[in-house]
């Protein structure tokens, strides 16, 4: 019953933010229009978090600020994603040779990963490379997520390829020590991007990072924040740094993703 109301809740979520986004959109110059599109707004951030209570009650709790996405997976080998690619007319190149993606279920915090990125700055090529994931922060502690609020972006995005997430939820067995584990994929697509950007570090050369927002519907029972999952036709917007970034950052249609425990 709980669960049914989970996903009943998560499709009223994704039609407030269809009709938030229609209304932004008219650019309506009334007061009456920014009054309702404030309530609208307060009336999905209520939304949300009434989901991550009920799912609270299915899989356990979770606090806020917990780490988020500190593991994800990439079982497909380099051909599989030259091929997804190039069905958006967006040629891979291998600048430093073609890297030999071995299949992983936990890609984890310092790991090397396969990012996609410009490449000499043309629009229809990019280079795939691996690089690791996080870099030190000014307290030394890894930055493996990077909050995408009011932030543009407008050099070093990079696509981080997977196909697959985990998220962590208190175990629903008191019994049990370790935290119940969620993988998360994307409906019919072989392999999705996440929004990154990568620096030059000192201390460990290139790394990349994870950008985040606030959660969607399929996420929120499980956490309170998300990273930033690009839509497969955004991948070469993302990739283009004359493309507003605040444009691409939102969250995924209720049901896009899916679900299962996997420990």
């Amino acid at each position: 019953m709980v669960m049914r109301h989970v996903r009943d809740g998560a499709a009223i979520l994704a039609r407030q933010t269809v009709l938030i986004k229609r209304l932004a959109a008219l650019r309506l110059p009334t007061r009456d229009a920014e009054d309702l599109l404030v309530l609208l707004e307060r009336v999905q951030s209520a939304h949300i978090l009434h989901l991550q209570r009920l799912g609270r009650a299915v899989m356990g709790t979770h606090s806020k600020g917990r780490a988020m996405c500190n593991d994800y997976r990439l079982m497909v080998g380099v051909a599989s994603v030259v091929a997804d690619f190039a069905d958006l007319k967006i040629k891979i190149r291998f600048s430093e040779g073609a890297p030999n993606l071995q299949a992983r279920q936990d890609i984890k915090i310092t790991d090397i990963g396969a990012i996609v990125r410009t490449f000499d700055g043309t629009h229809d090529e990019a280079e795939l490379v691996q690089r690791r994931w996080s870099w030190p922060g000014p307290n030394k502690r890894p930055v493996y997520n990077f909050r995408s609020e009011g932030r543009e972006f407008t050099s070093n995005r990079c696509l981080i390829v997977a196909d697959g997430f985990y998220e962590f939820t208190d175990p629903k067995d008191p019994q049990k020590k370790r935290k119940d584990k969620w993988l998360f994929t994307k409906k019919n697509e072989p392999i999705f991007c996440i929004a990154g950007i990568w620096r030059e570090m000192p201390e460990v050369g290139q790394a990349f990072t994870m950008l985040t927002m606030e959660p969607g519907p399929d996420i929120a029972p499980y956490h309170d924040r998300q990273i930033v999952i690009l839509e497969r036709s955004s991948w070469a917007d993302w990739l283009d740094p004359r493309v507003s970034a605040k444009s691409l950052i939102r969250p995924l249609p209720t049901g896009t993703l899916l679900v299962e425990q996997v420990g």
